[in-house]
């Protein structure tokens, strides 16, 4: 947790843009700190934007143009772990750099992490298991 929040300071600090779904609980600690410095954020969610609710908290970084929340869905549906995967496929490829703050070993982000690795990409782990 430490590392994922003083990673986001310094990307902060740098006004780097930073692309993720922001779905997990510490995903969603790092936007917090990219909101309350108004550095720039990209939010993918896993569901249809029109109709979509936000976070009374984003309304502010929206209306200024900082926060950003982009989708590919077109159909609402529940989040699956394919559109998880969607998810975070869409954000990784928008990105520059690839950082995961926490993968579980047998999980779903590990092996995402394996492929981009094996595509040549760069991927930098705060806390990734070795596979």
């Amino acid at each position: 947790i430490r590392s994922a929040l003083d990673w986001a300071v310094q990307q902060a600090r740098q006004r780097r843009a930073v692309v993720s779904g922001f779905h997990s609980p510490l995903e969603q600690s790092v936007l917090k700190v990219l909101i309350e410095a108004a550095s720039p954020a990209i939010v993918v969610i896993a569901r249809p934007i029109a109709n979509a609710k936000f976070p009374p908290e984003w309304a502010v970084p929206l209306q200024m143009g900082y926060l950003t929340v982009i989708s590919d869905v077109a159909v609402a549906a529940r989040l699956t772990s394919k559109a998880a995967t969607a998810r975070n496929l869409l954000a990784a490829r928008l990105g520059h750099e690839i950082v995961v703050a926490h993968a579980s070993a047998d999980g779903g982000l590990a092996a995402l992490c394996d492929v981009w690795r094996a595509e040549g990409r760069a991927v930098t782990a705060l806390a990734l298991p070795n596979r």
